[in-house]
């Protein structure tokens, strides 16, 4: 189980695949301060794994845009109020789709995918505080392959596009890979 594994957290930057809440719960633990969760019910080893840690960064993969996140606004917002933590996203990465824009402009959406992107819009155009820590938020992306033999070294990550599908929903096709992200620790 989880509790005989051992995570290599000796590199600067974690790369998270999805987006949800529980990718969330993932970054801010690695992000934070280990005497803040010491009085939590985190397990003794986790907590000594975490005081050695050098992780800085968390990056979270999403394959859909801001408004389609699998986050709640609720655990999004959380994370702003978090000590010596900025929270990053690309303001390319926060302008929405043609197809988003016509979906949050239709009657009988859902109010919290409009929140969503307001709040993606409203990050991206903060100024990074120049926190000791940082979340990066990616959106319209998704890993393709991995390097590294024993551990992870790199995720390589396309570009993704929302297209409509047959049923009418709106989903990510992969497009053409567009970077390597240096890492030595990645969840999926």
């Amino acid at each position: 189980g989880y509790a005989d594994r051992t995570f290599d957290l000796s590199s600067e930057r974690a790369v998270i695949i999805g987006n949800g809440n529980v990718a969330i719960d993932v970054a801010r633990i690695l992000l934070a301060d280990p005497a803040r969760l010491a009085g939590t019910d985190i397990a003794d080893h986790a907590l000594s794994a975490l005081r050695r840690s050098n992780v800085r960064e968390v990056m979270v993969l999403g394959r859909r845009g801001p408004a389609q996140a699998a986050y709640t606004n609720p655990e999004l917002m959380a994370l702003l109020d978090l000590p010596d933590l900025d929270v990053v996203i690309d303001p390319l990465e926060a302008t929405l789709d043609e197809l988003t824009r016509d979906e949050l402009d239709a009657a009988g959406v859902e109010p919290a995918m409009r929140i969503k992107a307001q709040l993606a819009r409203e990050i991206s155009a903060r100024v990074p505080t120049g926190a000791a820590k940082r979340i990066v938020f990616r959106y319209l992306t998704s890993p393709v392959q991995f390097d590294g033999d024993d551990a992870v070294s790199a995720v390589h990550v396309a570009s993704n596009e929302l297209v409509r599908a047959e049923d009418g929903s709106i989903r990510a096709e992969l497009g053409p890979e567009s970077e390597a992200v240096p890492t030595g620790l990645a969840f999926q």
